[in-house]
């Protein structure tokens, strides 16, 4: 009979449990220290009332099976799989310091139920989940638990998809085995099954896009779309209905997002995207309806699991950083997209492979003549490009700033600070507070007006710009004295603070929280004018109930990294 476990016990010989972090129905997850490479793990546990049956334990077991083959950002990975003398598996993982995403959608609401989380961070979220899902399709591996719960999010933006404890194979094959579930039991959680798992139907890569339209919808409505008095009838509910229209719930969320959301819960199987490279593609297309570029949670850096560099000659994307640069994904030798953790928008929609067809002769003919207007505009940007190069070489000093010139940073400190509304009439944030953000006193703060919205109605956002003695690259420090914030960073080198934000070029770093509290922010790009651009804000006590939404910051700094 398997033993129960506690602190200090001695898993494999090599894993020494510290203390249990997560307990589920069937499992507990451990925090341990593997002794051998002096690092945490996380130690996956079968309970000792379950761990006996031999169903759940075979089942425990092609869990281990099946994270084995998935290699991806997106995927918390198993280090080792550890079968002790008493017949007891054991999960060895990587141990994950964030939250889950049900934590986050509980943390973001208020006493009235669970919260809303942002378009942006909600599309990053689904982006980097069917990208996970997508590989673990291709590995034949269905997951059919995607829930909130069963998602992490990193404080730098990484999403990871967790749990496979009920997946099974998308087509049988004879290393399977026979399938551990059962078909007249509903496997999955009621509130995100799709129709086809709660009518016991044939299920493929459709339902998990299902669920996961389950998961984003809630992140932006607050609540998932179908709920009962219990789980049948919750589950019955997506047989009778579609869900209500996100539209009408969040009429700040681009129609594009929407529409791919509601795609994904389509009650037919044949009428939602055919697999989740689809889901990927449509909702980078989709991203780029929205002002402002994703954020991760928490934090600011970028994640550690980095794609090649850019090898293409596309202009570099207006929001994306340039040290380093970082693609919207890679794409494996499966042809499965990889998520990077903090993805930009791309210039070109990335939309599934259309077939093209055949022409009429008279389509084809103008067709042929439309590209002789396209070919002579070609050539003449040609030779403009030639000459503009040829006076470049015979010019010693050009006034065009070089991709490639090394600025000389210098120590520096902060000369002042301004207030920044390229969208408003006078272009400025209650001005006459901003000195209050050098002050040093935590009682005072520079705040913005009130807003209906918290993503400041029809203004991409109001910031304010950190000028400095002279062009250099440190740490910018915010204490947002309430929550939650999204902020994006963006440096300029020129004399004059730009007065657009297209002017700024592009954005070098970002933060998000949930919470207030202090945000760090490493300026790694040459900097004369950094800008704090606020894109979200938290609700006041100091605004009304007609606007109750406001960004409040306390303190602002900026330190030399010389």
């Amino acid at each position: 009979m398997a033993a129960s476990r506690s602190s200090d016990d001695l898993i494999g010989g090599r894993y020494r449990l510290e203390g249990c972090i997560a307990s589920g129905g069937m499992a507990d997850v451990w925090r341990a220290t593997d002794l051998q490479l002096g690092r945490e793990v996380a130690v996956k546990l079968l309970r000792a009332s379950v761990a006996d049956d031999p169903v759940v334990a075979e089942r425990f077991r092609r869990e281990a099976k099946s994270l084995a083959k998935l290699t991806h950002p997106n995927i918390v990975p198993v280090y080792d799989c550890v079968e002790e003398a008493d017949g007891q598996v054991a999960l060895v993982m990587r141990l994950i310091k964030g939250q889950s995403l049900r934590e986050l959608l509980d943390d973001a609401g208020d006493h009235k139920g669970p919260g809303q989380i942002s378009a942006h961070l909600t599309v990053h979220i689904g982006t980097s989940i069917a990208a996970a899902l997508a590989k673990a399709h291709n590995e034949n591996i269905l997951h059919r638990d995607i829930k909130p719960g069963n998602i992490l999010v990193m404080k730098n933006g990484e999403v990871l998809l967790t749990d496979f404890g009920i997946a099974k194979p998308l087509k049988a094959s004879d290393d399977d085995g026979t399938d551990l579930t059962r078909v007249d039991i509903m496997m999955g959680t009621a509130k995100y099954l799709s129709p086809e798992q709660v009518q016991g139907r044939s299920l493929d890569a459709r339902a998990d896009i299902y669920s996961l339209g389950l998961v984003l919808y809630e992140c932006l409505a607050g609540n998932v779309p179908f709920k009962g008095d219990n789980d049948q009838a919750t589950a019955v509910a997506r047989l009778e209905r579609d869900p209500t229209p996100l539209g009408g719930l969040r009429t700040d969320v681009p129609s594009t997002v929407i529409s791919v959301i509601h795609k994904m819960l389509r009650r037919r199987p044949e009428h939602r995207y055919n697999n989740c490279n689809e889901v990927v593609h449509a909702l980078d297309e989709a991203m780029r309806n929205l002002h402002d570029a994703m954020t991760p949670v928490e934090g600011l850096s970028p994640s550690n699991v980095a794609p090649p560099p850019r090898t293409r000659s596309a202009p570099l994307d207006p929001l994306m950083p340039p040290k380093p640069v970082r693609d919207f994904s890679v794409v494996s030798n499966d042809n499965t997209p990889q998520r990077a953790p903090l993805p930009p928008r791309d210039q070109t929609p990335r939309g599934a492979p259309r077939t093209r067809q055949a022409l009429p002769d008279n389509r084809r003919t103008n067709t042929k003549r439309n590209y002789i207007p396209i070919a002579l505009l070609l050539t003449a940007a040609a030779v403009m490009s030639f000459m503009l190069w040829k006076g470049l070489q015979d010019t010693r000093s050009s006034s065009l700033p070089s991709a490639v010139d090394n600025i000389e940073v210098v120590p520096v400190d902060v000369a002042g600070v301004k207030s920044y509304d390229p969208n408003g009439d006078d272009r400025v944030e209650n001005e006459n507070q901003v000195g209050l953000l050098l002050d040093n006193n935590p009682a005072t703060q520079w705040t913005t007006t009130c807003y209906q919205g918290r993503y400041f109605g029809s203004k991409a956002g109001v910031g304010v710009v950190v000028q400095l003695t002279g062009i250099g690259i440190g740490q910018l420090k915010a204490n947002f004295a309430n929550g939650p914030h999204s902020a994006d960073v963006f440096v300029s080198t020129a004399d004059q603070i730009p007065a657009s934000l297209d002017d700024w070029g592009l954005r070098v770093a970002n933060s998000y929280s949930t919470k207030p509290g202090m945000a760090t922010i490493d300026v790694t790009s040459p900097a004369r004018h950094v800008l704090l651009y606020l894109r979200e804000a938290g609700r006041s006590t100091g605004c009304s109930a007609n606007n109750p939404y406001q960004s409040q910051i306390s303190d602002l700094s900026f330190t030399s990294a010389k």
